[in-house]
């Protein structure tokens, strides 16, 4: 096995060296306006989506409870929070163990989230079927939920108007001395998610969000951290019953990186991803797209400034615009860059820093409405902010 190249700042900074966190969400500040009216003052990590009205909803995760509000005024104010959860849960949010929401072309709102249950680590589902003004009794989305952890779960709206959740499952871990973990699929079903799970592939890195868009053909593919021969740490596409290898850096590693990839399909069929690597190969954060569907990449791009530990970058594609945002440090601000494409990712503008804070912040989340791009980013001192991209 090839030795482990040695840690950068940016590594020591990003790695779990233990095991996976579920640690429970932050605080924000009292300063910051728009969470002044929530019980525990809100959370650091959350989700955001837009509705086919602009509305702009957000799902925040506290310390016992997950709550949703929406902003008609693109993220200046928020309505009064409603409650999900109505008993009490050890709720288990982090950066890369994140909530979710998503919305089918009913209207109605589907919300995901980590908490404890029968095992250490469920992922929980909630729908509202009256506009967010009340929400099921939240349930474990996992079949096994009651014999196996399960944590990462995401939503994705796919184009049919079903609402698709993905996770990492723990069902199948015989040998707890190797690492890899299987990931979990299914789609909803009215009101709820069907009952049966769909394994999708095995030999995930264990602790490394997994990311999701929407072929041409209305298929899902998803863009995972991979476990590969000699341990390393390389992105894997899945499509259908299918996965391979996309990224070559030869990251051996014996930890979890707890640094997931991001995936973009646009109308055009061109496939957009970003990811961070510490490998042989490079390091950094970098970006890449095919017009093959995921067969060829094109030569890895570093994104940011490597002495300013960029990180966590995530990418959108709306026709032949593209965006990529991710967060450096300057000693003592993060920073949020974004760097944009007018022709499909074949060039690129230069980067640009559009907002700073002063304590700890949220990864960087992309988000579209009619023809404009959007950055969701939430800080602990500042609050949430929703930035137009121009």
């Amino acid at each position: 096995m090839a030795a482990t190249k040695p840690f950068g700042l940016l590594a020591l900074a990003l790695l779990a060296l233990t095991a996976c966190s579920t640690s429970h969400q932050h605080s924000i500040s009292a300063g910051a306006a728009d969470y002044q009216h929530y019980p525990a003052g809100g959370g650091l990590y959350i989700a955001t989506t837009f509705a086919p009205d602009g509305k702009l909803w957000r799902f925040v995760p506290e310390k016992q409870a997950v709550y949703v509000d929406y902003s008609s005024d693109f993220g200046k104010t928020f309505s009064a929070p409603v409650k999900v959860n109505s008993e009490a849960q050890k709720i288990k949010v982090s950066g890369e163990n994140r909530p979710s929401i998503a919305i089918d072309d009913a209207g109605r709102i589907f919300v995901m989230y980590a908490a404890e249950g029968t095992q250490p680590s469920a992922v929980f589902t909630s729908v509202s079927t009256d506009n967010g003004r009340s929400f099921s009794a939240p349930t474990p989305v996992s079949d096994k939920a009651a014999e196996a952890n399960t944590y990462q779960g995401q939503l994705a709206a796919s184009p049919n108007g079903q609402v698709l959740a993905f996770w990492h499952d723990e069902r199948d871990r015989l040998d707890w001395k190797q690492a890899g973990n299987a990931i979990y699929s299914t789609s909803s079903q009215n009101q709820a998610f069907k009952p049966v799970a769909q394994k999708l592939a095995d030999t995930l890195c264990d602790c490394c969000r997994i990311a999701a868009a929407f072929d041409t053909d209305g298929q899902p593919v998803w863009l995972a951290r991979f476990i590969y021969p000699g341990s390393i740490r390389d992105q894997g596409l899945i499509k259908g019953q299918k996965n391979w290898r996309v990224t070559f850096d030869d990251w051996s590693i014996e930890v979890c990186p707890e640094h997931g990839p991001a995936l973009a399909i646009s109308d055009t069929g061109r496939y957009h991803m970003v990811w961070f690597t510490q490998g042989n190969a490079r390091q950094g954060i970098f970006y890449a797209n095919s017009s093959d569907k995921g067969v060829q990449f094109s030569t890895p791009l570093p994104l940011g400034n490597a002495e300013k530990l960029p990180s966590h970058p995530d990418v959108i594609a709306q026709g032949q615009q593209v965006a990529v945002a991710w967060t450096e440090f300057d000693g003592s601000k993060t920073q949020l860059v974004v760097m944009q494409s007018p022709d499909g990712g074949q060039t690129w503008q230069a980067a640009k820093t559009i907002a700073d804070s002063s304590a700890e912040a949220d990864f960087p989340h992309l988000l579209h409405h009619q023809q404009t791009l959007y950055v969701s980013w939430n800080s602990k001192n500042e609050g949430y902010r929703l930035l137009a991209i121009r």
